[in-house]
């Protein structure tokens, strides 16, 4: 992809301190967007990220907000728009995740997962839409979500069940967004190797998978910088798994997945 494509185009990249998120920040970055890195807290992940991305592109700029909090979001996206004036590409990639099984779920763990996974990225698409909408410019929401929105997973059933409402608030935001020129897609990742992911549980999901490798953090970010990329305006409301063939039958085939 031509640096030139997405130059000066504002993006912010929701839980971008650490993970997939600072990845996608980091190839934005060098793709030459201005970048806002996002962290729930200030920390100093946070600020390395951010380092690492001002280098490649100055103008960005650092934001913390707790996505669980609605007035948070509210305030983050003041300071964008206080800022740039606009914006032209919303990453949703901020999850969390608390396993417990079905019998032993609290009704505050449940609350939480729901809203960070899945009320957070409507308001912050709600948000960036609106900018979009009013700057008439037009823009890109990119939703990262799980092949456990399809393929259930033991003690993750409020995980997978704001994944699996993602993908239908993907399809919903793309139906209604699409007349004011913002398309909005998701990725449906699986398997992959962040800092968070230990090498000895990376080699358990190596039998499941049959491209026979964990997939990188670069093969999401640079599939999100080619989704943000004017290529991509006759796609909407599309779900890319990318997953190295793992939903191909296998979950089935193993109980701790």
């Amino acid at each position: 992809m031509k640096k030139t494509e997405l130059k000066d185009k504002v993006a912010l990249v929701t839980g971008s301190s650490r993970g997939i998120g600072k990845t996608i920040a980091r190839e934005l970055a060098r793709q030459g967007c201005k970048v806002i890195v996002h962290g729930s807290r200030d920390s100093k992940a946070l600020h390395s990220s951010f380092e690492e991305v001002r280098v490649l592109s100055p103008e960005s700029i650092m934001v913390t907000a707790e996505l669980s909090r609605p007035m948070e979001i509210d305030e983050m996206f003041s300071k964008i728009r206080t800022t740039f004036a606009g914006l032209d590409i919303l990453t949703n990639n901020a999850a969390t995740q608390n396993p417990s099984g079905v019998l032993e779920l609290k009704q505050e763990d449940w609350d939480r997962v729901l809203s960070v996974n899945l009320k957070a990225p409507f308001l912050c698409a709600q948000h960036a839409g609106r900018m979009m909408r009013d700057n008439k410019t037009g823009g890109k929401i990119i939703n990262i979500s799980s092949v456990h929105a399809y393929d259930a997973r033991r003690y993750y059933a409020h995980y997978s069940a704001a994944k699996g409402a993602l993908e239908t608030l993907t399809k919903s935001l793309a139906l209604e967004l699409a007349q004011y020129n913002i398309q909005v897609n998701s990725i449906v990742a699986g398997a992959i190797a962040t800092e968070l992911t230990p090498l000895d549980r990376q080699a358990s999901f190596l039998t499941s998978i049959p491209a026979g490798r964990i997939g990188t953090t670069e093969e999401i970010a640079q599939l999100v910088a080619f989704l943000c990329s004017n290529r991509c305006d006759y796609i909407t409301g599309a779900s890319i798994t990318v997953d190295g063939g793992l939903t191909l039958g296998f979950c089935a085939t193993r109980p701790d997945l």
